[in-house]
């Protein structure tokens, strides 16, 4: 079926790039930028031509980025990648895809990785179990993924004795699994087998081939899986659960011992962002690019649900931290003392304020005291 090769492609287009998308700065469709033009096979450069030359620019830092999906999330990155944002900054990216944010925070916490697009259930879990992780800035803040099923189920509840596909344990999908199934009044792992498949690429998959009765998806698949005729049986939008998607997140070491380099990946993220929203035949572009689709309806849903989650402020949302805690409370005893706000950093979306970057670049406000 078409949708399923769509998601093959997605699938190895993300093992690519989780190999081979090091050295940022290569456009989004793999093209190397153009090298600058030799002399002539056979003819000496000109005896002037570097005296006259520009200046050497300053070598760009190395930055490790891990992120945890393929999806509408990365457009900003992927803009970065296609536009030269981030050697605008000083920045040279080596990328890495790993499946969810219940793999990058251990990266993280292991010295693998300097900043990660990731969400707040890694980051939470991660610290309370005495990591020293922090949200800096959060794309989404209200949790928003997609229950589709075997056309057969029409209601969370007609999911007992049945299994649900996740990523993988501790990842947004699972707290999102955790708190679909309790709202329908079905205990996970006895009422419903969770199984853990990797990735939302995955999960698709399974559901199509008949190996577990609903998955939990995120955009653009969930638009893949309706086409297919799995009926969406709920949308986490609808359940209004306050949860950090798309976030940036770093250590707090780096933080205190790299703050420029944060700061300037943070602003060419944000850059990406702005373009985004300003030119969305740029930001379809690219997301055409890195999920190899030519499917334009597929392309313009996506782009359009997206840009309807982002929240414009950027806040890490500290309500968002306290739903991750609450939900860890009876398994992590230290989940019930935490403070929300240890586990997030607003200095660097408190200077991009300050100095005008926020309003110039995203043409919004910066989050408002009382929103936080």
């Amino acid at each position: 079926m078409r949708g399923t090769a769509l998601m093959v492609a997605v699938s190895i287009t993300g093992l690519l790039l989780g190999c081979a998308r090091s050295g940022a700065g290569a456009p989004a469709g793999g093209a190397a930028a153009p090298a600058p033009a030799a002399a002539p096979r056979g003819q000496a450069a000109s005896p002037g031509a570097a005296a006259e030359s520009s200046p050497a620019p300053a070598e760009l830092r190395k930055v490790r980025l891990a992120y945890g999906f393929i999806s509408t999330t990365d457009i900003p990155m992927w803009i970065a990648d296609d536009q030269g944002l981030w050697q605008k900054y000083g920045l040279e990216i080596d990328s890495t895809l790993l499946q969810s944010s219940a793999q990058i925070a251990p990266a993280m916490a292991a010295g693998e990785v300097d900043v990660a697009l990731t969400a707040g259930a890694g980051v939470v879990d991660i610290d309370l179990a005495g990591g020293e992780q922090v949200l800096i800035a959060s794309l989404q803040n209200e949790m928003r993924f997609f229950v589709h099923a075997q056309p057969d189920i029409r209601r969370i509840e007609d999911l007992r004795g049945k299994s649900l596909g996740i990523t993988r344990r501790g990842s947004g999908i699972n707290l999102a699994a955790d708190i679909v199934l309790d709202k329908a009044g079905l205990e996970p792992g006895s009422d419903v087998a969770l199984q853990e498949l990797g990735t939302v690429q995955n999960e698709y998959g399974a559901l199509t081939s008949g190996q577990v009765a609903a998955v939990i998806l995120s955009a653009p698949t969930n638009i893949l899986a309706a086409r297919q005729g799995y009926p969406q049986i709920a949308d986490l939008k609808d359940y209004h659960v306050p949860y950090s998607q798309g976030a940036l997140a770093v250590t707090r070491s780096t933080l205190a011992t790299r703050y420029d380099l944060v700061r300037d990946f943070t602003k060419a993220f944000l850059e990406g962002l702005g373009m985004a929203k300003r030119d969305p035949a740029l930001a379809k572009r690219v997301l055409a690019e890195n999920t190899q689709t030519s499917d334009q309806d597929l392309v313009d849903a996506s782009y359009a649900l997206w840009m309807g989650e982002v929240d414009w402020t950027l806040d890490p949302s500290v309500a968002a931290v306290q739903t991750v805690l609450d939900q860890r409370a009876d398994d992590h005893p230290t989940a019930k003392t935490a403070k929300a706000q240890d586990f997030v950093d607003r200095r660097i979306l408190d200077e991009l304020q300050r100095d005008g970057f926020l309003s110039q670049t995203l043409g919004t406000p910066a989050p408002a005291a009382a929103a936080r």
